[in-house]
């Protein structure tokens, strides 16, 4: 049995996730649409490589741009057989790390450029993405170092819950992304919006977690 794989009760908390974008900017669609355009390519074998490009060069090209969504990052998706990253991506590690909980948890460290993605497996498939680079973010910028008050500051629901030990931060905006904060440690109680405001200015995300979004 995992731990955490977002929050335990998101489904209780935030009603159906928004469909589609709305009110985003040009360059931010741009980002989209080459997200999507990544899944595409995968699902048809990956992007033609060029001429000149090496093996790795071609893999990491298949693997898709690094922009966290939802559903995974790149052409990672939650679910997706951990074969096929290893077919699709630079996975510059395969190991076991003792995770939450202490359970042995399988780790895919998948390479985008100078940044990594921990991609957690559970019985041969993507179960959850684990993003600590700042480098990888969102269409519209979500990422780790990104300030507590931005997250409050987005449309719809925002609620706190606690997890493995640590506060962390789900929107309405964001379905499938659990956003681990900086702080406090070891929270306990209940984490509305109007409780969230009350903690320091400095506090940011640390962790992001890709769980899929799954809308009832």
């Amino acid at each position: 049995m995992h731990a955490l794989k977002v929050v335990p009760v998101l489904s209780a908390l935030l009603v159906a996730c928004s469909s589609g974008p709305s009110g985003e900017a040009p360059a931010e669609q741009a980002v989209r649409e080459a997200v999507q355009e990544s899944v595409q390519d995968s699902a048809q074998g990956g992007a033609p490589s060029s001429p000149g490009a090496s093996p790795a060069q071609h893999v990491a090209a298949s693997c898709g741009r690094p922009v966290i969504d939802g559903e995974g990052i790149g052409a990672i998706r939650i679910g997706m057989a951990a074969d096929s990253v290893k077919a699709l991506c630079v996975v510059v590690r395969d190991t076991v790390e003792r995770r939450s909980e202490g359970q042995s948890e399988r780790i895919l460290v998948v390479a985008f450029g100078s940044d990594t993605a921990a991609v957690e497996v559970n019985d041969g498939r993507v179960w959850r993405i684990e993003i600590t680079d700042p480098g990888l973010r969102t269409a519209d910028w979500i990422g780790v170092g990104t300030p507590l008050s931005t997250l409050l500051s987005r449309k719809g629901g925002v609620q706190g819950l606690t997890g493995e030990g640590n506060l962390f931060v789900i929107t309405e905006a964001s379905c499938g992304l659990s956003f681990e904060l900086s702080e406090p440690r070891s929270p306990s109680g209940d984490w509305p919006a109007e409780r969230l405001r009350t903690l320091p200015k400095t506090t940011a995300v640390a962790r992001v977690l890709v769980v899929g979004c799954h809308a009832t």
